[in-house]
């Protein structure tokens, strides 16, 4: 697979004057110009204009950093994450929306709501309810268990009862796993299995804050 980056003539000449390092990023901490030119890669078209919403996890674009499936890094990416088709996509340097293939980027990092806080994304684990090797979830908790956010969409279809008018919605499902380097189990009704034994919990965050605890054990 051939990928080409017009920014890598700028990466290349700093090497000159720095030790070699993955991936790349402008001291101004503005995105570099850059061109992704690969046999995977697609100009997106959205084959779906008469579906109400958005296949993305959110419409804007943020700048990422992303992880290819061979371990190379790039930073400061326009990129945002289609949840429909689990692909990424990224704007080239003359805006143009480019839809990479699906399983190709292994790992995005996106900015938080707060100052200083990341979004991790990762795929890669084992399939369960009909999700795949991948899909992307978001960690929430790593360690001797992980914690791993499923948010996906599909495009559902809505039947008005009394004119038979039909509508189509992207429509978002969301489910809550832990992982433990070999299985999922899915979380359910408030309950998980941490150490063979099973605890209560009132919000997902007490349930990162006690994954947090175990993991540090």
């Amino acid at each position: 697979m051939r990928i080409y980056f017009l920014a890598g003539i700028l990466f290349a000449a700093s090497l000159g004057q720095a030790k070699a390092q993955e991936g790349f990023v402008s001291e101004s901490g503005a995105p570099l110009s850059y061109n992704v030119f690969d046999k995977n890669g697609k100009t997106f078209v959205n084959p779906a204009p008469d579906v109400n919403g958005t296949p993305f996890l959110k419409d804007d674009w943020r700048l990422a950093t992303l992880v290819t499936n061979t371990n190379r890094r790039y930073d400061t990416i326009k990129t945002r994450l289609n949840i429909l088709t689990q692909e990424v996509h990224i704007l080239d340097r003359n805006n143009t929306e480019l839809a990479l293939a699906k399983g190709y980027i292994k790992e995005v990092i996106l900015p938080g709501a707060g100052p200083g806080e990341k979004l991790h994304f990762q795929n890669g684990f084992p399939a369960v309810d009909e999700q795949d090797g991948n899909t992307f979830y978001e960690v929430m908790a790593q360690g001797k268990l992980s914690l791993l956010h499923s948010s996906r969409k599909v495009i559902a279809t809505n039947k008005d009862v009394m004119s038979g008018e039909t509508s189509k919605e992207y429509r978002l499902y969301e489910d809550y796993y832990l992982y433990d380097g070999k299985t999922m189990q899915r979380i359910k009704k408030e309950k998980a299995t941490i150490n063979g034994k099973e605890i209560k919990f009132k919000s997902i965050g007490d349930l990162k804050k006690a994954l947090d605890e175990f993991n540090a054990s």
